[in-house]
Protein backbone atom coordinates (compact mmCIF):
# COMPACT_ATOMS: atom_id res chain seq x y z
CA UNK A 1 0.00 0.00 0.00
CA UNK A 2 1.33 3.30 -1.08
CA UNK A 3 -0.45 7.00 -0.03
CA UNK A 4 0.75 10.66 0.33
CA UNK A 5 0.72 12.10 3.65
CA UNK A 6 -1.17 15.11 3.10
CA UNK A 7 -4.43 14.85 1.02
CA UNK A 8 -7.64 16.89 0.77
CA UNK A 9 -10.28 15.62 3.34
CA UNK A 10 -12.38 14.63 1.00
CA UNK A 11 -9.88 12.52 -1.02
CA UNK A 12 -8.40 11.06 2.44
CA UNK A 13 -12.34 9.75 2.99
CA UNK A 14 -11.74 7.35 0.00
CA UNK A 15 -8.13 5.45 1.10
CA UNK A 16 -9.73 2.76 3.39
CA UNK A 17 -12.56 2.37 0.54
CA UNK A 18 -9.86 1.77 -1.66
CA UNK A 19 -7.68 -0.64 0.39
CA UNK A 20 -10.63 -2.62 1.12
CA UNK A 21 -11.57 -3.34 -2.40
CA UNK A 22 -7.97 -4.02 -2.94
CA UNK A 23 -7.83 -6.57 -0.17
CA UNK A 24 -11.43 -7.90 -1.56
CA UNK A 25 -10.56 -8.63 -5.01
CA UNK A 26 -6.25 -9.79 -4.16
CA UNK A 27 -4.51 -10.75 -6.01
CA UNK A 28 -6.70 -9.28 -9.14
CA UNK A 29 -7.29 -5.70 -8.40
CA UNK A 30 -5.15 -2.72 -8.24
CA UNK A 31 -6.90 0.54 -7.24
CA UNK A 32 -5.67 4.24 -7.65
CA UNK A 33 -6.44 7.74 -6.30
CA UNK A 34 -5.30 10.42 -8.43
CA UNK A 35 -5.25 14.51 -6.76
CA UNK A 36 -6.35 16.33 -9.82
CA UNK A 37 -4.94 19.17 -7.76
CA UNK A 38 -1.23 18.03 -7.60
CA UNK A 39 -1.73 16.10 -10.94
CA UNK A 40 -0.16 13.24 -9.38
CA UNK A 41 -0.76 9.75 -7.94
CA UNK A 42 -1.68 9.92 -4.35
CA UNK A 43 -1.97 6.59 -3.31
CA UNK A 44 -2.05 2.89 -4.67
CA UNK A 45 -2.62 -0.21 -3.42
CA UNK A 46 -2.02 -3.85 -4.73
CA UNK A 47 0.35 -1.94 -7.34
CA UNK A 48 -0.02 -4.32 -10.58
CA UNK A 49 0.75 -1.43 -12.52
CA UNK A 50 4.50 -0.07 -11.53
CA UNK A 51 3.54 2.73 -10.67
CA UNK A 52 4.63 4.98 -7.51
CA UNK A 53 3.23 7.55 -5.28
CA UNK A 54 4.03 10.75 -7.19
CA UNK A 55 4.23 9.77 -10.31
CA UNK A 56 2.32 12.16 -12.95
CA UNK A 57 -1.11 11.35 -13.45
CA UNK A 58 -2.92 10.01 -16.59
CA UNK A 59 -5.26 12.71 -15.30
CA UNK A 60 -3.06 15.45 -15.05
CA UNK A 61 -3.72 16.46 -18.82
CA UNK A 62 -7.50 17.71 -18.22
CA UNK A 63 -7.28 21.13 -17.07
CA UNK A 64 -9.99 23.35 -16.45
CA UNK A 65 -13.30 23.44 -18.42
CA UNK A 66 -12.72 19.22 -18.90
CA UNK A 67 -12.13 18.44 -15.42
CA UNK A 68 -15.22 20.67 -14.57
CA UNK A 69 -17.21 18.33 -16.86
CA UNK A 70 -15.81 14.92 -15.32
CA UNK A 71 -19.08 12.35 -14.75
CA UNK A 72 -19.43 10.60 -11.49
CA UNK A 73 -19.07 7.59 -12.79
CA UNK A 74 -16.74 6.88 -16.53
CA UNK A 75 -18.15 4.07 -18.09
CA UNK A 76 -15.89 1.03 -17.73
CA UNK A 77 -12.49 0.63 -20.36
CA UNK A 78 -9.97 -1.84 -21.04
CA UNK A 79 -6.57 -1.15 -21.18
CA UNK A 80 -3.50 -3.19 -21.17
CA UNK A 81 -0.26 -3.27 -18.74
CA UNK A 82 3.22 -3.02 -18.60
CA UNK A 83 3.69 -7.23 -18.70
CA UNK A 84 0.67 -7.48 -21.74
CA UNK A 85 -2.37 -7.94 -19.18
CA UNK A 86 -5.65 -6.56 -19.88
CA UNK A 87 -7.47 -5.04 -17.38
CA UNK A 88 -10.88 -4.06 -17.02
CA UNK A 89 -11.12 -0.79 -15.67
CA UNK A 90 -14.20 1.68 -14.13
CA UNK A 91 -13.11 5.44 -12.91
CA UNK A 92 -14.99 7.58 -9.94
CA UNK A 93 -14.95 11.26 -9.43
CA UNK A 94 -14.26 12.79 -6.18
CA UNK A 95 -15.83 15.94 -5.77
CA UNK A 96 -15.25 18.83 -2.61
CA UNK A 97 -17.83 20.31 -0.88
CA UNK A 98 -18.60 22.50 -3.36
CA UNK A 99 -19.05 19.74 -6.06
CA UNK A 100 -15.89 20.76 -7.40
CA UNK A 101 -13.42 17.46 -8.64
CA UNK A 102 -10.59 17.10 -6.87
CA UNK A 103 -9.70 13.40 -7.12
CA UNK A 104 -10.35 10.25 -9.45
CA UNK A 105 -10.79 6.66 -7.87
CA UNK A 106 -9.87 3.92 -10.35
CA UNK A 107 -10.31 0.59 -9.82
CA UNK A 108 -8.35 -1.99 -12.51
CA UNK A 109 -9.23 -5.59 -12.50
CA UNK A 110 -6.20 -8.01 -14.09
CA UNK A 111 -8.92 -10.01 -16.21
CA UNK A 112 -5.98 -12.22 -17.74
CA UNK A 113 -6.68 -15.37 -15.01
CA UNK A 114 -10.30 -15.47 -16.35
CA UNK A 115 -9.47 -15.13 -20.50
CA UNK A 116 -6.96 -18.18 -19.47
CA UNK A 117 -9.73 -19.92 -17.64
CA UNK A 118 -12.09 -19.36 -20.91
CA UNK A 119 -9.52 -20.65 -23.23
CA UNK A 120 -9.30 -23.84 -21.20
CA UNK A 121 -12.91 -24.18 -21.45
CA UNK A 122 -12.82 -23.46 -25.23
CA UNK A 123 -10.51 -25.84 -25.52
CA UNK A 124 -12.18 -28.39 -23.28
CA UNK A 125 -15.64 -27.65 -25.21
CA UNK A 126 -14.23 -28.02 -28.66
CA UNK A 127 -14.74 -31.05 -30.67
CA UNK A 128 -13.27 -29.48 -33.90
CA UNK A 129 -15.63 -30.94 -36.14
CA UNK A 130 -18.87 -29.20 -34.73
CA UNK A 131 -21.04 -31.92 -37.30
CA UNK A 132 -19.35 -34.96 -36.59
CA UNK A 133 -21.69 -37.51 -36.10
CA UNK A 134 -21.98 -40.04 -33.16
CA UNK A 135 -18.85 -42.60 -33.94
CA UNK A 136 -20.76 -45.14 -32.36
CA UNK A 137 -23.87 -44.34 -35.00
CA UNK A 138 -21.48 -44.51 -37.67
CA UNK A 139 -20.47 -48.07 -36.85
CA UNK A 140 -23.74 -49.38 -35.98
CA UNK A 141 -27.04 -49.18 -37.57
CA UNK A 142 -29.99 -47.75 -35.44
CA UNK A 143 -32.49 -48.91 -37.84
CA UNK A 144 -35.46 -47.71 -35.37
CA UNK A 145 -33.81 -44.01 -36.34
CA UNK A 146 -34.61 -45.28 -40.43
CA UNK A 147 -38.22 -46.62 -39.89
CA UNK A 148 -38.77 -42.91 -38.12
CA UNK A 149 -37.63 -41.06 -40.98
CA UNK A 150 -38.77 -43.28 -43.68
CA UNK A 151 -42.29 -42.78 -42.03
CA UNK A 152 -41.54 -39.03 -41.49
CA UNK A 153 -41.00 -38.71 -45.40
CA UNK A 154 -43.83 -40.07 -46.41
CA UNK A 155 -46.44 -38.30 -44.36
CA UNK A 156 -43.82 -34.69 -45.65
CA UNK A 157 -44.85 -36.23 -49.30
CA UNK A 158 -48.43 -37.00 -48.99
CA UNK A 159 -48.98 -34.14 -46.59
CA UNK A 160 -50.68 -36.18 -44.06
CA UNK A 161 -50.75 -36.95 -40.51
CA UNK A 162 -50.23 -40.13 -38.67
CA UNK A 163 -53.53 -40.34 -37.32
CA UNK A 164 -55.04 -38.81 -40.59
CA UNK A 165 -53.62 -41.93 -42.55
CA UNK A 166 -56.09 -43.91 -44.84
CA UNK A 167 -55.46 -47.67 -45.18
CA UNK A 168 -54.10 -47.40 -48.50
CA UNK A 169 -51.79 -45.09 -47.42
CA UNK A 170 -50.88 -47.26 -44.11
CA UNK A 171 -50.33 -50.33 -47.05
CA UNK A 172 -47.81 -47.75 -48.71
CA UNK A 173 -45.99 -46.78 -46.02
CA UNK A 174 -45.57 -50.67 -44.93
CA UNK A 175 -44.66 -51.39 -48.50
CA UNK A 176 -41.96 -48.76 -48.53
CA UNK A 177 -40.52 -49.72 -45.63
CA UNK A 178 -40.77 -53.32 -46.51
CA UNK A 179 -38.75 -52.24 -49.60
CA UNK A 180 -36.15 -50.36 -47.23
CA UNK A 181 -35.30 -53.60 -45.89
CA UNK A 182 -36.51 -52.48 -42.21
CA UNK A 183 -38.08 -55.68 -41.28
CA UNK A 184 -35.16 -57.60 -41.58
CA UNK A 185 -34.41 -56.42 -37.94
CA UNK A 186 -36.25 -58.46 -34.67
CA UNK A 187 -38.95 -57.15 -33.72
CA UNK A 188 -39.26 -54.67 -36.42
CA UNK A 189 -43.00 -55.35 -37.27
CA UNK A 190 -43.91 -54.32 -33.47
CA UNK A 191 -41.77 -51.30 -33.52
CA UNK A 192 -43.41 -50.31 -37.09
CA UNK A 193 -46.95 -50.93 -35.90
CA UNK A 194 -46.84 -49.15 -32.80
CA UNK A 195 -45.25 -46.17 -34.82
CA UNK A 196 -48.56 -46.75 -37.38
CA UNK A 197 -50.60 -47.00 -34.57
CA UNK A 198 -51.86 -50.19 -35.57
CA UNK A 199 -51.91 -53.68 -34.58
CA UNK A 200 -48.67 -56.48 -35.63
CA UNK A 201 -51.42 -58.62 -37.42
CA UNK A 202 -52.70 -55.95 -39.49
CA UNK A 203 -49.22 -54.87 -40.52
CA UNK A 204 -48.55 -58.41 -41.79
CA UNK A 205 -51.65 -58.42 -43.59
CA UNK A 206 -50.74 -55.00 -45.41
CA UNK A 207 -47.93 -57.17 -46.12
CA UNK A 208 -49.40 -59.93 -47.74
CA UNK A 209 -51.86 -57.80 -49.76
CA UNK A 210 -48.80 -55.65 -51.22
CA UNK A 211 -45.99 -58.13 -51.50
CA UNK A 212 -47.56 -61.65 -51.62
CA UNK A 213 -45.28 -62.91 -49.43
CA UNK A 214 -44.88 -63.61 -45.33
CA UNK A 215 -42.73 -62.19 -42.66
Amino acid sequence: MLRRKTLHPQLAAQLALLEGVSKLFHPNVETVLHDLQTGKIAAIYNNLSRRNVGDPSAVSKFIGDKIEKFPDVFEPYYKLNWDGRRFKCVSTTVRDETGKPIGIMCVNFDTSIFQDIQKQLDHLLSVGNEETLNPIEQFTEDWQQRVNECISNYLKENHVTIKALSKIQKGETVNRLYNHGLFNYRNAAMYISEQLQISRATVYNYLKTEKGTEV
